[in-house]
């Protein structure tokens, strides 16, 4: 006996990352529109499905202008930061290698690399957002103690103007400076993970209908399972096995009382 009749307890899907659900979902939809006498019942778990995919779409979006480490805008920006940063830094290091006597600008050239470089590049490895308030910190002090003058008559202002733009860039993608659609007041990586998981949970009982066709449609029970192993396909490819054709006669004849 079926202690509980939620499609999660009896149907496996196999692993499905965000892409891969979306992906799977339109073919779902093409393949139930494109195939005739198709149970009203299954229409609508369809219908509720695609739902959940618009809301995970919807999710995955805000994450992205939320600037989450997910979005590949954000780690782009990322990137371009920490070379902008590394480039400054390699060439300042340069200056510091020199023996004193080399040139009058060395001892400010190592005071300038104390000052903004005293743990190497160890701040580029922090989390997107701490990384930009630390970057901030140093393009700040920078200005506030006019070491734009002495990184001028060392040759670095090239190396300068491309970490402030690379800085600019990565706030905007990370959503902290520029225009912002209101502050989130949950985390979008939480948020998508969640609805994924609720999209998991629409394919088991789109799933599950299906296979509740399996006794009901006419023509005899063959009909019924060429009907479910049409509609779930492209499932079926994904998983290499027609898990559905294992959802017990309780469960099916409980959808089929629910729909």
């Amino acid at each position: 006996m079926v202690r509980s009749f939620r499609a999660q307890d009896f149907i496996q899907l196999p692993p499905l990352g965000e892409a891969g659900t979306l992906t799977l979902i339109d073919e779902l939809e093409t393949v139930a529109k494109a195939t005739p006498k198709v149970p009203s019942s299954v229409f609508a778990a369809l219908g509720r499905l695609v739902d959940a995919r618009a809301e995970l779409q919807k999710r995955i979006a805000a994450r992205e202008r939320a600037g989450s480490a997910a979005d590949p805008r954000a780690r782009a920006a990322d990137r371009a930061l920490d070379d902008a940063w590394g480039a400054f830094q390699s060439w300042l290091l340069g200056w510091t290698r020199l023996p004193d006597k080399a040139h009058l600008l060395v001892v400010d050239a190592r005071a300038l690399y104390a000052a903004l470089f005293p743990k190497g590049l160890q701040f580029l490895t922090l989390d997107f957002k701490d990384e930009w308030n630390e970057s901030r910190l140093r393009l700040d002090h920078i200005t506030e103690a006019g070491l734009d003058d002495i990184i001028g008559k060392l040759g670095g202002k090239p190396f300068l103007v491309t970490v402030a733009r690379c800085h600019r860039a990565y706030g905007e993608a990370l959503n902290i400076t520029g225009p912002r659609d209101g502050a989130a007041t949950i985390d979008p990586d939480v948020e998508v993970r969640q609805s994924l998981q609720a999209t998991h949970m629409g394919l088991r009982e789109y799933v599950a209908h299906v296979a509740a066709t399996v006794s009901r449609v006419g023509g005899g029970e063959n009909d019924g399972f060429q009907l479910a192993a049409v509609l779930l396909e492209p499932l079926s490819m994904r998983a290499g096995v027609d898990s559905y054709e294992s959802v017990d006669d309780d469960a099916t004849l409980a959808l089929s009382d629910l729909s």
